[in-house]
């Protein structure tokens, strides 16, 4: 491969990796949006996961070191779509995309990852290159 080839591959391979490096310590919500999380998780999620999202008999942790633990080196995306899809257990599916990136959010809000400019998309597309990291 001559030298402006190589050089072009670097740079998309740069740029590439850049895509995936972002993690959720980068303010990749907003707090307003956290805000409207707050309101959802709280009509559709508190009854089982309580108050704290510490969860309950059946329902699991979505905030402290079991849940971190739990999704440490995941994604976004990962979290997004279980979510959407098994949630609420009595009607899976059955919110909005925004509404369940508002929870999300919520539950990264609640962890305490900072806020940012830019709302958490709903697309899992664009999910997939944010890491859910329990340290910075």
């Amino acid at each position: 491969m001559h030298r402006a080839g190589v050089s072009i591959l670097l740079v998309l391979l740069s740029s590439s990796i850049a895509a995936v490096s972002r993690s959720v310590w980068d303010g990749v919500y907003t707090k307003q949006q956290a805000g409207r999380g707050q309101s959802g998780y709280r009509e559709e999620c508190l009854k089982c996961h309580g108050e704290n999202l510490m969860g309950g008999e059946a329902a699991p942790a979505l905030a402290g070191d079991e849940f971190l633990q739990k999704w440490n080196g995941k994604t976004a995306a990962d979290l997004f779509e279980l979510i959407r899809k098994t949630m609420p257990s009595e009607d899976p599916g059955g919110l909005s995309r925004r509404q369940y990136a508002d929870i999300v959010a919520h539950i990264l809000s609640v962890n305490g990852f900072p806020g940012g400019q830019k709302e958490l998309e709903s697309e899992t597309e664009s999910l997939k290159d944010i890491r859910i990291e329990a340290k910075r």
